[in-house]
């Protein structure tokens, strides 16, 4: 087993605490391998670095950007992501070279207050500039009507839409749907707001023409009951 070579402990002390060299430049600089820097340190009682003080000897070069990394993150207001970019570091050592000296990264709110303010064309946008606009037009679920936004119209409701069956109507004809008029569809579906399948009646006729309907629906329901009754022999 070869001879420990003893090193004083001082100048270990020096290059390693002081000079905050990193344990394999500590042994370069008096000129023996890393294993015997780690065996004097523990017979002579020196103490490892805490990990903070570690990491900031890791690198002189990532430590000497820390003036440009606080000059384009709070006096250029970079973004961190735009900062480390500039500097050319990945995400986790700039990350680290704020911790490692204390500086406070923003908060989410200050960082999307921040780009809201540097680039507005990026924000909410609401109105006819937002991407899915389409005209204030919605589709109710419940009643199966679809409805436009049109708050100066005299029939829009409390929130400012109206059904696109009127408009499409008043429209088509070049004038207001009378008073006590309805827009009824005869095919009888809600959302088909073609002009051909629309007609507006008066409240007691379009009742009429209901009632009509279902006479005719329960003549045509009663006429296939029938043909089943006379097929029902055929296919048994």
């Amino acid at each position: 087993m070869p001879k420990p070579i003893p090193i004083n402990k001082d100048i270990i002390n020096r290059l390693y605490h002081t000079e905050n060299l990193k344990i394999h430049e500590v042994a370069n600089r008096l000129g023996v391998c890393k294993d015997t820097i780690r065996r004097n340190m523990r017979l002579c009682g020196i103490p490892p670095k805490t990990p903070a003080i570690y990491r900031k000897g890791q690198g002189n070069r990532i430590i000497s950007m820390l003036p440009r990394a606080k000059e384009l993150y709070y006096d250029k207001e970079l973004s961190f992501g735009e900062t480390y970019q500039q500097l050319g570091i990945s995400f986790y050592t700039l990350k680290r070279l704020f911790d490692d000296n204390g500086l406070k990264l923003r908060s989410s709110g200050e960082a999307i207050k921040l780009a809201y303010r540097k680039y507005p064309q990026m924000g909410f946008k609401k109105g006819d500039m937002h991407p899915r606009y389409n005209g204030y037009r919605t589709y109710e679920t419940r009643t199966g009507y679809i409805r436009v936004y049109n708050p100066n119209h005299l029939r829009s409701g409390v929130n400012g839409y109206i059904g696109e069956h009127i408009l499409v109507w008043e429209d088509t004809h070049h004038k207001p749907l009378p008073k006590g008029w309805i827009v009824h569809h005869l095919n009888g579906i809600k959302n088909d707001n073609r002009p051909e399948n629309l007609a507006g009646l008066s409240t007691r006729a379009h009742s009429l023409v209901l009632a009509e309907k279902a006479k005719r629906i329960k003549f045509l329901e009663d006429k296939v009951r029938k043909l089943d009754d006379n097929l029902s022999p055929f296919s048994s």
